[in-house]
């Protein structure tokens, strides 16, 4: 019961959070992204000047692109980014690391900082300003189904994007892959089975998001994107079972074999 109320309020938190759009607001419009930045001089934070802007919207769209092939789904529709100042995400939006993405079909809104660096992206090859994690939920919910589970819903996001947290290296703020934090957790004894990622809430992101993206990784190369994506949608009791129904093979034993191919790792 504690687990399913967790995760219920973690639902409710995202769902429920009203972020601050008060403007003004500079709105430029691309083929399918409509970015809301600050005008310049707006707060003592920089806002994003018109390269800035369209190299955003360009990037989202080009997202856009990245992960239908990924996912095998046509998402087509415009999507509203709210670009908040460093010095006012924090009162807006609750956070100015990063952002969220509207969970409902109807908004289809992503919030998020400014940083006026971008960072370098290794899995794509590319610097990257607001990367790829927002826009995973926002065409899930829209092509495939409702977020129901952490399971999936941040199974998903992670596993396209291929990154958690970022570091500077040599200079040079990166991205941190996924795939090496994974190796970093391994070695430090805290690698989690599929079942412990599926009912244990209370896993903190920076355990939960690594390890989750690097299963889902897995099992799209494994089982096929399409059969996962039959999954998604799915209440977290009825995974198991419908897990065996579409890949022919038990949770547990998937289980097995996974934790048996990460001690190559």
């Amino acid at each position: 019961m504690r687990r399913v109320i967790i995760l219920l309020i973690l639902f409710l938190t995202l769902t429920s959070w009203k972020a601050d759009t008060s403007g003004p607001w500079i709105i430029t419009k691309g083929e399918k992204i409509i970015l809301y930045s600050r005008p310049l001089g707006y707060s003592k934070a920089e806002s994003p000047d018109s390269i800035a802007i369209q190299t955003i919207i360009q990037e989202q769209e080009q997202v856009i692109d990245y992960i239908n092939e990924r996912l095998n789904t046509n998402f087509d529709s415009n999507v509203k980014i709210f670009l908040f100042n460093q010095d006012e995400a924090k009162e807006k939006i609750g956070t100015n690391g990063g952002g969220f993405a509207s969970l409902s079909k109807s908004k289809r809104h992503i919030y998020f900082t400014f940083h006026s660096k971008p960072y370098l992206n290794t899995v794509l090859n590319k610097y990257d300003y607001l990367g790829v994690h927002e826009m995973v939920h926002i065409i899930t919910i829209n092509q495939i189904s409702n977020l129901r589970t952490r399971f999936f819903g941040e199974g998903y996001s992670n596993a396209i994007d291929g990154n958690y947290g970022g570091e500077n290296v040599n200079g040079i703020l990166t991205r941190r892959r996924n795939d090496s934090t994974l190796i970093t957790i391994i070695k430090n004894g805290k690698l989690l089975k599929p079942s412990e990622l599926l009912y244990n809430d209370s896993i903190s992101e920076s355990l939960y998001y690594p390890q989750i993206g690097c299963l889902i990784n897995w099992m799209f190369e494994k089982y096929g994107v399409a059969k996962i994506n039959l999954l998604y949608g799915l209440k977290r009791d009825k995974i198991e079972a419908e897990f065996f129904k579409v890949t022919g093979v038990a949770f547990k034993n998937m289980e097995n074999e996974y934790m048996e191919y990460l001690k190559n790792k």
